[in-house]
């Protein structure tokens, strides 16, 4: 079962059960068979993204599973886990925090474990991204803050890892929208306008609103979690000031501040970065002679991939929302803005809510 949530519209989320970490997508059957992905709905064994359906023939796809039963070792488990928001700074903190001598981060950032219902049945390559004999080993995926759209993270990971410290990561919830959308145009995943995407922006489960409400976000955790296991980090306080903040982080987990300076604090993943292929080299993506690249020796891929991504990649244009829609988006936001500050404490003085 890797359809997680229906959602308003005839939009899913699903996941693909063939690769680790799973890439996970939100749209409709029709736009994700459009986009290369082999669904069960449509009578395929599994369903399958598009790099897993372009790289594997259909009679050699194996799903993500153990060998055998794996047993969850403590040693060998995250216990600091950055939740989101998406596009609210985790790459840049997930790099931070394994610049302390007493962590270490998972050898893929996005690991994607806990929103999988199945979670347990890898269990094994899970804990295989984490070295044992740290003090903390740190795990980070935007979308364990997206419920409804991915229900069941904060249950789960209270269930493997109950003494996990959390980290989350809000940003100025209207930009935080924009952004989302920016990121989704990149991989072409989203094929309609942003603000046809937000006429439904009441429904809590609207895919780019879910991850702005903080407080709903947040409550999740509360559940499962002590709150002074939780710590909520404000994008533009880590913008500002990423050695304060992430001092404070430090002081959060009892650590020691290490000597770092600026240069050790690039933001990661930012607007600047995003860049996408056009639409003839996403469609190749689908076919056989992605198959034919990675039947290749690995130097000759490397040096493909590398040169298709200088020479044919393009910038994404900016989205932008009419002031109309500004508005109302405020106004919808300003209660879960208001709860969040109550729960924290903290004024986020620099937002537009």
């Amino acid at each position: 079962m890797t359809v997680l949530a229906d959602l308003p519209r005839g939009l899913v989320s699903i996941q693909c059960d063939l690769c680790f970490p799973p890439v996970l997508t939100i749209n409709t059957a029709a736009d994700l068979h459009r986009t290369g992905w082999a669904l069960r709905s449509r009578g395929e064994s599994w369903d399958v993204c598009p790099l897993c359906a372009a790289r594997i023939h259909p009679a050699d796809r194996v799903p993500r599973r153990d060998p055998q039963a794996t047993e969850p070792d403590p040693d060998r488990m995250p216990n600091v886990v950055i939740v989101g928001a998406t596009k609210a700074g985790t790459t840049s903190m997930h790099s931070y925090l394994g610049l302390h001598p007493e962590i270490t981060i998972s050898r893929d950032k996005e690991l994607r474990f806990f929103q999988d219902p199945d979670c347990r049945g890898w269990l094994g390559q899970y804990q295989d991204n984490f070295a044992a004999g740290t003090r903390y080993r740190v795990e980070s995926t935007p979308f364990y803050s997206k419920s409804p759209c991915f229900p069941g993270v904060a249950d789960r990971m209270a269930d493997l890892v109950p003494d996990a410290r959390v980290i989350y990561l809000v940003r100025d919830p209207v930009e935080r929208i924009v952004a989302e959308y920016a990121e989704q145009l990149q991989w072409r995943a989203a094929s309609r306008p942003l603000e046809v995407e937000l006429q439904d922006a009441d429904d809590p489960a609207n895919w780019l609103v879910a991850s702005s409400r903080y407080a709903t976000q947040l409550r999740e955790y509360l559940r499962r979690f002590e709150r002074d296991h939780i710590t909520v980090v404000d994008l533009a306080d880590l913008a500002a000031d990423p050695a304060r903040v992430v001092g404070s982080v430090f002081d959060f987990l009892d650590l020691e501040r290490p000597d770092l300076d600026a240069a050790d604090f690039r933001r990661l993943n930012t607007r600047d970065d995003k860049r996408t292929f056009p639409g003839w080299v996403m469609a190749l993506r689908r076919g056989p002679l992605v198959r034919a690249l990675h039947r290749l020796p690995e130097r000759h891929r490397t040096l493909a991939s590398r040169l298709a991504h200088q020479h044919l990649r393009t910038g994404v244009p900016a989205p932008e929302l009419s002031p109309r829609a500004v508005a109302a988006l405020r106004e919808l936001l300003q209660g879960e803005v208001d709860e969040l500050r109550a729960l924290t404490g903290s004024s986020f003085a620099t937002w537009s809510v």
